[in-house]
């Protein structure tokens, strides 16, 4: 992506090069309202003084998404999920891209990941800064200017909790640590000072906040999957409760709103078998438009290039025995094969995955209504609602299983149900595993069958990454001791 707008802004106490992205106006054409192309020269006067020209800032950021930066493994939004993925049992990575993730060894001060998931969370919460800045101080129509500010705030919130989740222990076991800051305005060189790592309770609220404003100014509509509307920040909310744990009814709520109220309708999807790489399902919440051409590059690390062993990518991605063990043979999710036909020799290169189809053209999931119907129905668990949460499950379960029958669970049992229910239908996804291992206190431990066999114990410093040694070094408000974990 080209990215312009030459001004330098502090994120952090570290210089990073604002990248405006700017882009064509001449075409109203789908692939314009998907992802239009970029070019530049504009000031921050004549952007956010057009509504035509504040959505292709608004564009930007989006496409900014998809990224390149220094490594194939630390690309856009989706290296974010991906790595989570590698953390856990379910997957094995050779070793390859995002083989430091697998082997929870990529989290120290110096090293990309957590330099990467630093420097893009924080740039792009200043690019929601100056969105929010520039929209409000401009010309646009009142109305104009509460459904940006909203998309600022869903943007701002959601990269603040990237890094909450990234950066700091479970959210649950302490809620006043100080690991990160949190920026409600945008920095620049001019910026004297900085923030001070806040509580983390502060900064979920901060979260909380910005959803719930932006959930009450956003539309429904859109120019197209890629960008954020009322349901996507739904979406965000629901996460982000599914993480606080202390408002399941606010979560059922927040799900209810992503997915449209119809559990048997959301969870209808044409993507399984047909290589999960078309947006306009309708299951699809949010998601990544990929043109096929001037976009995208081979060495781009999203999941399709790293699963698809059967076109020419990365293939570096298998999938554990056991976990396949936990499909039925009529379930579609059901993707895997003995491709290699070396499970004596190797056994964890015994299965791999046709979930994903790789071709530069392959869209890139980010949030999909299947999974908030799962969040649904774990709320409806933990509120006592039994029977309704297992007709979530099943509203699911049968749309994916010809065979599937309610389940007869109650208990820990539909719990830890609700929970493989996540694994199994968000594989190489969000790294659903990973994280409610996280949230919920609970360990992981691979099996033997992993290259590199491992056990994060429950609230392991594994569990998150180290702040940056850049940070500390430059920052009065950091010392090496909050690295010591």
């Amino acid at each position: 992506m080209k990215n312009i707008l030459n001004v330098k802004i502090t994120l952090g106490y570290r210089c990073i090069a604002l990248l405006l992205v700017m882009i064509s106006f001449g075409s109203c054409s789908r692939d314009f309202l998907e992802e239009p192309k970029n070019t530049s020269g504009l000031t921050e006067e004549v952007v956010f003084n057009s509504r035509q020209v504040t959505e292709s800032f608004i564009a930007g950021i989006f496409a900014n998404y998809k990224g390149q930066y220094a490594r194939v493994d630390t690309g856009g939004l989706y290296s974010l999920d991906f790595a989570r993925v590698m953390k856990g049992n379910d997957l094995i990575q050779a070793n390859n891209w995002y083989g430091f993730d697998y082997g929870h060894e990529n989290r120290e001060p110096n090293f990309r990941r957590t330099n990467f998931n630093w420097d893009f969370n924080y740039q792009t919460i200043n690019y929601a800064n100056i969105l929010i800045q520039g929209v409000t101080d401009s010309d646009l129509s009142d109305a104009e200017k509460k459904e940006f500010v909203a998309v600022g705030k869903a943007i701002r919130a959601y990269h603040h909790f990237q890094l909450v989740l990234d950066f700091a222990p479970n959210y649950n076991n302490n809620r006043s640590i100080e690991r990160i800051p949190y920026y409600t305005e945008r920095v620049s060189l001019e910026t004297v000072g900085g923030k001070a790592p806040a509580p983390t309770s502060e900064i979920m609220n901060q979260i909380l906040t910005d959803l719930n404003e932006a959930i009450a100014d956003l539309p429904e509509t859109r120019p197209g999957k890629s960008f954020i509307n009322k349901a996507v920040a739904n979406g965000m909310l629901a996460r982000v409760l599914a993480v606080t744990q202390d408002d399941w009814a606010g979560l059922s709520v927040a799900s209810r709103a992503a997915y449209g109220g119809s559990a048997s309708s959301a969870v209808v999807s044409s993507n399984w078998g047909s290589g999960f790489n078309n947006m306009q399902d309708d299951e699809w919440l949010w998601a990544l438009f990929q043109n096929g051409t001037n976009e995208t590059a081979f060495f781009y690390g999203y999941s399709s290039a790293m699963m698809d062993h059967f076109v020419l990518s990365y293939q570096a991605t298998y999938v554990n025995p056991n976990f396949v063990n936990e499909f039925t043979s009529s379930d579609v999710r059901n993707t895997f094969v003995d491709f290699y036909g070396v499970s004596a020799s190797v056994p964890w290169r015994e299965y791999v995955s046709s979930k994903f189809a790789f071709a530069f053209d392959s869209d890139i999931v980010v949030m999909r209504k299947s999974e908030m119907v799962l969040l649904d129905a774990e709320a409806q668990f933990q509120l006592g609602n039994i029977t309704e949460a297992k007709s979530l499950l099943f509203s699911l379960q049968s749309a994916r299983d010809s065979g599937a029958v309610m389940s007869s669970n109650t208990g820990v049992q539909l719990f830890e149900e609700i929970l493989l229910e996540r694994r199994k239908e968000l594989y190489g996804e969000v790294g659903a595993e990973f994280l409610d291992a996280k949230r919920y206190n609970r360990s992981i431990t691979r099996d033997a069958v992993h290259r590199i066999p491992l056990t994060v114990p429950v609230d392991s410093p594994l569990f998150y990454l180290k702040i940056p040694q850049v940070e500390i070094d430059a920052s009065d408000f950091y010392t090496d001791a909050i690295n010591a974990e």
